[in-house]
């Protein structure tokens, strides 16, 4: 049995659904739920994996729950008008607004979408780059003095928590390299 290493494995993005009020949020999930049933179904929609967004006609919207009513009857029409005066409350993910896109399952033609912008899964990146990045290292290291930090402060009041002065050179090191990433960075 040969295995597909190009497939992503789908995340359902409903129960992640975000809105800066419950009446939008509650709407926008519906429309994910739709989103990640058809996807479920491999029925196929204007979804640009490649850079992290998600495209969906708002056009089609109610013909993709009719043709999901087929076998499930939980999906009822959406009120489009309705949903988009809910986009622009969301928080995640994020609405870019309307584009137009060339759609490949449309004959390559035109086609007015709603874009969203996904979590992006980082495919091909080359992660040497990212270790020599001055603002993610100096990102890094802050964390990690306030992560450690706020041990040390919880670390007085509780006995069971013993750190070994091995611990704190490891990573003061870690610290320091990341700090001449930096300054490297800076100097330059």
């Amino acid at each position: 049995m040969q295995i597909n290493d190009n497939i992503i494995p789908y995340v359902p993005i409903a129960p992640r659904v975000q809105a800066t009020n419950e009446k939008s949020r509650l709407l926008c999930e519906q429309l994910f739920l739709l989103i990640d049933t058809v996807t479920s179904s491999q029925i196929l929609f204007n979804h640009q994996t490649d850079k992290g967004f998600l495209s969906i006609c708002p056009d089609q919207i109610n013909d993709l729950i009719e043709e999901l009513s087929k076998t499930d009857h939980s999906f009822k029409n959406i009120d489009i008008n309705l949903l988009n005066s809910s986009l622009k409350d969301l928080i995640y993910p994020k609405f870019n607004g309307e584009r137009t896109i060339i759609s490949p399952i449309w004959n390559n033609s035109e086609v007015r979408v709603w874009q969203f912008q996904l979590n992006q899964i980082a495919n091909g990146v080359d992660m040497k780059l990212l270790t020599n990045d001055a603002e993610l290292n100096l990102d890094m290291a802050l964390s990690a003095v306030r992560i450690w930090r706020n041990s040390l402060e919880v670390g007085s009041e509780n006995r069971d928590v013993i750190y070994k002065r091995n611990d704190l050179i490891y990573k003061l090191m870690d610290l320091e390299q990341r700090l001449q990433i930096v300054q490297q960075e800076l100097e330059e």
